[in-house]
């Protein structure tokens, strides 16, 4: 018997592995149009009135971000951007390829542009102009300014009172996420009495040892997947799980033979619907379910509480 369980154990492992192997095979990455994030020392700048764009395969920023992220004094008259900042002089005439820092012309391959009452600049010009080291992400659709210090998830979020969530968690999968695993902590096998709550503005973070940089809703081939950009190896990914009021948890497993290997980082993917929600709960339209229909969206890995986000796929 033990031999049959042990044979069986292996078949999986190298099942597991062969499917590793073919997603890192692959050749091109999925490519998504998903909104740039601008990070200025590993945490997202706020753009509340006008985004970020592409100019081919330049990125500009409103102007207003230089002086409030950047600390610049910015001027703006007879189509002139000027930007001070500790002796330096940079200047943008709109509509054109020629900018001066400090007197000295240098051609830009990106022009500052005015478009509905916004005055965009090219952001690795004018980064770089005031001294920032400036990098481009294109996994997870990052700029990262300044340094990549990525905090942990307690830095960021506070603890709170599991118990007003607590009428979400039904069904057969609930009590395994709210069990504390961790087979070092004098509270193993004891359920969680706290949660934390993480916001769409607050990623990346590193959640038990693993930077995750973003989690994201994607579209393929009709069917919805959360998109993790994350630093996690090993066999298995992170699981998901949805909450919704007056429905059973509803766990949700890396979808495996997705997964892409991209340098340091993995891509993985976890369906929304899946047929466990018949087998489970008899719910014989599972694949009605949206995303937008879950109030909480679940992490399932250790922490010192339950891990919730805030559904921003709404």
């Amino acid at each position: 018997m033990i031999r049959k369980l042990w044979i069986g154990g292996m078949v999986l492992a190298l099942s597991l592995v062969s499917v590793a192997v073919a997603a890192a095979e692959q050749a091109t990455p999925r490519q998504f149009d998903l909104p740039i994030k601008v990070l200025y020392n590993a945490r997202q700048v706020a753009f509340p009135d006008a985004r970020p764009k592409m100019d081919g395969n330049r990125i500009l920023v409103p102007v207003r971000f230089v002086a409030e992220t950047l600390g610049a004094n910015v001027d703006f008259r007879d189509k002139l951007v000027t930007i001070r900042q500790e002796g330096k002089v940079i200047e943008l005439p709109i509509g054109s390829d020629v900018a001066k820092v400090n007197g000295q012309p240098i051609t830009l391959d990106t022009k500052a542009v005015a478009e509905k009452g916004r005055t965009y600049v090219p952001l690795r010009f004018v980064s770089e102009a005031l001294g920032q080291t400036v990098e481009w992400d294109s996994v997870a659709r990052f700029v990262w300014i300044g340094h990549k210090n990525v905090p942990t998830l307690e830095e960021v979020t506070e603890k709170e009172d599991l118990e007003p969530y607590l009428h979400y968690f039904t069904g057969v999968k609930a009590e395994g996420v709210l069990k504390i695993w961790d087979y070092l902590s004098p509270d193993f096998g004891k359920l969680h009495k706290t949660v934390r709550i993480i916001k769409e503005k607050d990623w990346p973070l590193i959640i038990a040892g693993t930077t995750i940089n973003r989690i994201d809703r994607v579209v393929i081939d009709g069917k919805e997947y959360f998109r993790t950009v994350s630093t996690k190896k090993g066999l298995l990914g992170t699981s998901f799980y949805l909450l919704q009021t007056d429905q059973p948890l509803k766990l949700r497993g890396e979808d495996i033979h997705m997964r892409e290997f991209i340098s340091d980082f993995r891509v993985f993917y976890n369906s929304v619907t899946h047929s466990s929600d018949e087998q489970f709960f008899g719910i014989k339209d599972y694949k009605k379910l949206k995303l937008k229909d879950a109030e909480y969206i679940g992490i399932n890995t250790q922490s010192d509480s339950v891990i919730l986000m805030e559904n921003y796929f709404k």
